[in-house]
């Protein structure tokens, strides 16, 4: 297991001291250790998704699921102008993108959500739909 994931969260916490690594590895584990190497993966994930929300990781994750949303419905996400003027539409979110917080992110992605299955189900109706026409043979009686 690498804990790559562990010392980037770790070099990002304010007031961190020599100490802190110890103390978060013993508070995760009831104080059965301060090794990495000792501890569960269970214990070490729930280590890290601690970290991430103490750090603001959510807030990125939730700007970057977002993002992903807003290209499948044809948003150019290169161009943070066009960003910027669909979440100031009040029925998107009525504010610039970055001064959207995690809620609003969670509530926007909700709706994007709902737009990109509308999408899909129009797409759907489009290939399943067919147009028949029954053509009456012209045949004569003799």
């Amino acid at each position: 297991m690498g804990y790559e994931r562990f010392y980037s969260l770790l070099n990002r916490l304010p007031g961190r001291s020599d100490d802190t690594k110890d103390d978060l590895i013993e508070r995760f584990t009831g104080g059965r250790t301060t090794s990495l190497r000792q501890m569960t993966e269970q214990e070490y994930r729930a280590m890290c998704e601690a970290l991430e929300e103490e750090t603001g990781r959510p807030l990125r994750k939730r700007r970057s699921s977002v993002l992903r949303l807003m290209q499948q419905i044809g948003v150019d996400t290169t161009n943070w102008i066009r960003v910027n003027a669909f979440c100031l539409d009040k029925r998107i979110a009525g504010k610039r993108f970055a001064e959207l917080d995690c809620e609003e992110l969670e509530a926007l992605a909700v709706k994007l959500r709902g737009i990109v299955r509308k999408d899909e189900r129009k797409s759907e109706v489009k290939k399943t739909s067919c147009h028949v026409v029954l053509i009456k043979p012209n045949i004569r009686e003799s």
